[in-house]
């Protein structure tokens, strides 16, 4: 065989490999991107049953203390299963209109069908908590049972539809109230949490709050719930606050390592005279994320429950 004749078989083996390699890296990789593509949708399908599951309960509850035992339907749909909430939200303002978002927020976001469209519901996606969920008040009893048993089925539904709620209700700024309408009266009750703070340079859309809106005669046709997301914030949210933190001399703090958190209280120093911040505890980045002032503090904790 001539030269000629073995360089062209070696060609064409070579050719031949090459073909192979690219047939199976093309195949390996549409495979991958198949798979990915069906873990996307599996984990969209997931997040949209878990979120739609927990507002069903918080409905079912709202529905069982307003007298309604038979024939509710649930009547929301998901528009956006990475969404916003209309009363969340952590900012740095570079003047009085133009902020910049330090948290991220993703919520799956409904709206009640055939309704308003400030008819909405929202479930945070990290914690799986309804955050709001506001529906057509029901005109169906014409009795009304009058604003202490009005407020004591408030009281039912909130610790039903958030349980933490009885651990924090003595920390929180209770605020009812009423608005007349052309149908009757509204009640509208409220609890504020004004010990949560966010470092000097942050700034909350709305502070954390729970508020319920019931009619005279029982319906509960909104609730709303922000301390459930701010006492659960995830661990990035946490270190992009981190990031502005200044701490002063602080004589009260408590560190839950198991969650990687610590909370440190502030008795005497403004502006967060007897409020709390929130705090990352990873020492195993060595606080990575957190500014000088809260990596100094940080770093002499040790790494064991405490309250000082």
């Amino acid at each position: 065989m001539t030269k000629l004749g073995k360089f062209f078989i070696f060609s064409g083996s070579i050719l031949f490999i090459v073909a192979i390699v690219l047939i199976f890296v093309v195949d390996w990789t549409d495979l991958r991107i198949k798979k990915e593509i069906r873990e996307t949708v599996q984990q969209q399908e997931t997040i949209k049953e878990n979120a739609t599951s927990v507002l069903k309960e918080v409905v079912e509850i709202a529905n069982e203390l307003s007298g309604i035992t038979s024939g509710a339907v649930f009547n929301y749909e998901i528009v956006d299963t990475d969404g916003r909430s209309a009363n969340f939200g952590i900012v740095q303002y570079a003047d009085e209109v133009k902020g910049e978002i330090i948290v991220e927020e993703h919520m799956v976001n409904f709206r009640e069908v055939g309704s308003p469209t400030s008819n909405t519901a929202e479930v945070d996606r990290a914690t799986n908590k309804v955050i709001a969920m506001h529906r057509t008040p029901a005109d169906f009893f014409g009795y009304a049972p009058g604003k202490d048993m009005i407020e004591a089925t408030v009281l039912q539904f909130v610790k039903r539809a958030y349980p933490e709620f009885t651990r924090i209700e003595s920390t929180l700024e209770y605020i009812p109230g009423t608005k007349t309408n052309p149908q009757g009266i509204n009640y509208f009750f409220r609890w504020n949490d004004k010990q949560f703070a966010v470092p000097d340079g942050l700034d909350m859309d709305i502070p954390p709050f729970i508020q319920v809106g019931i009619t005279d005669d029982g319906f509960i046709f909104s609730y709303d719930n922000t301390v459930a997301l701010y006492h659960n914030l995830p661990k990035e949210a946490l270190r992009a606050i981190c990031a502005f933190v200044e701490i002063p001399q602080s004589d009260d703090s408590s560190l839950d390592p198991e969650k990687g958190e610590v909370i440190i209280w502030f008795s005497e120093y403004e502006p967060f005279q007897n409020r709390y911040l929130v705090l990352p505890f990873e020492p195993e980045t060595d606080f990575a994320g957190c500014s000088e002032s809260a990596k100094t503090y940080l770093r002499y904790l040790p790494d064991e429950p405490i309250k000082n």
